[in-house]
């Protein structure tokens, strides 16, 4: 897997007034330390092409194993960052055990963040910021989603109130983002307010079915519902990346690597 692939993505959206051209996200997730040329400079050229208002991360931008390096997304952060993009960095589950478990991975999670705040990147550990741009308000949450959750054959149901209960509620009047690396629990974020939720962590299916979609999730779980792309229920939106990168089964069948941009409008 030498090359990514663009996948561009249209939210509508009663906050903006109608027909209008809101801000323009390129969303990351699941790059797991892979390099696109030299410092990723083949992925970084491709994001600054498209003019982003800011970046959004749905995680596991590094692989959480114990000594493994992390300059790849460090690279491409930084390269964005000196050109002025802001970058808004929600955790997904290898970034989310690093941190938990330091008995493991000792102090790689610390210096991992610490480098990612010197170079401004906002960081989002279960909590929102403010963010404004081509006239629209929004807040932007990022979610860490408990480590059961992601357990191999998992079947544990997950509500809102625990959106409520680390996050509070969303303002309604703002347009809200909520960056959850997990997309099997949509339905739930979408009741808890996200008016757009950007995930990755299921690669796609890994091998995809022409006309079906994804077969497997890193959980074990068949043909994922929301697997890859764009999905909205209740007039709330979700955009999926098929992931920029692998670990463990380093395979993908009709499932190209994918830089997501997303763009804002009036609906």
């Amino acid at each position: 897997m030498s090359e990514f692939k663009i996948f561009e993505y249209e939210v509508n959206t009663k906050k903006l007034p109608a027909r209008a051209r809101g801000p323009v996200f390129c969303m990351l997730a699941d790059l797991h330390n892979k390099s696109y040329g030299q410092e990723n400079s083949r992925l970084a050229e491709a994001i600054l092409a498209r003019k982003p208002d800011a970046v959004l991360s749905a995680g596991d931008l590094l692989t959480g194993q114990p000594g493994e390096s992390f300059l790849s997304p460090l690279d491409l952060l930084r390269r964005l960052r000196r050109e002025g993009i802001p970058v808004f960095y929600g955790n997904g589950n290898h970034e989310y055990r690093t941190r938990l478990h330091p008995e493991i991975y000792g102090s790689m999670y610390a210096e991992y963040t610490e480098a990612l705040r010197e170079m401004g990147v906002t960081l989002l550990e279960n909590r929102a910021v403010s963010f404004e741009a081509a006239g629209l308000s929004m807040d932007i949450y990022g979610f860490e989603l408990d480590e059961r959750y992601y357990q191999k054959f998992c079947r544990v149901d997950f509500r809102e109130e625990e959106l409520r209960e680390k996050l509070g509620t969303p303002n309604p009047e703002k347009f809200t983002i909520l960056l959850a690396h997990n997309p099997v629990y949509f339905p739930a974020y979408a009741r808890w307010g996200a008016d757009l939720t950007v995930s990755g962590h299921l690669h796609g299916g890994i091998i995809r079915i022409p006309g079906i979609g994804g077969v497997i999730t890193p959980q074990a779980r068949l043909f994922p519902r929301y697997d890859a792309g764009h999905f909205r229920r209740d007039g709330k939106d979700l955009v999926v990346s098929r992931g920029l990168g692998t670990h463990t089964v380093n395979l993908r069948v009709f499932n190209p690597a994918e830089l997501s941009v997303i763009r804002l409008c009036g609906e």
